[in-house]
């Protein structure tokens, strides 16, 4: 599966997560599936929502109401669920592979562990008997 944005997208999310310093940032992404057979996807929005976490500097947390009118909206579909890591690398924590929202078709990690080179990540998180993950590529358009 490939995930196309445009650099627009890239720049909200950088710009949400570091507004939310030293808070980790999250929200969904909105898209759609590629017309074509592949698999692909295109992300078109970042919609913020606000970290419900108790330790919001260690970890997000969204709430299901929040997020209710967006992921029945069969119009501008969910296609992702962001956060930052603002201290941490890109990759899944024990945390982020617990997530009751694993139906959600991609995973965005965000690290600023190294603020002068922000690092995106994407996977996939599939529940099964051992949790796992692999990363997803993905395209940066003008």
């Amino acid at each position: 599966m490939i995930v196309q944005f445009k650099d627009e997208l890239y720049n909200q999310l950088l710009q949400h997560s570091l507004q939310k310093l030293p808070e980790e940032a999250c929200g969904l992404i909105l898209g759609e599936h590629s017309p074509s057979a592949n698999g692909s996807l295109f992300a078109h929005a970042l919609i913020p929502l606000h970290n419900c976490a108790n330790d919001p500097r260690g970890h997000f947390e969204l709430s299901p109401n929040e997020m209710i009118p967006y992921l029945t909206d069969s119009q501008n579909p969910v296609i992702g669920l962001f956060h930052s890591h603002p201290t941490a690398p890109a990759i899944p924590s024990e945390l982020d592979l617990q997530t009751l929202w694993h139906t959600i078709p991609t995973y965005w990690i965000l690290s600023l562990q190294h603020m002068h080179n922000p690092e995106l990540l994407l996977y996939q998180i599939k529940k099964a008997v051992s949790t796992g993950y692999h990363k997803l590529s993905f395209v940066i358009g003008q």
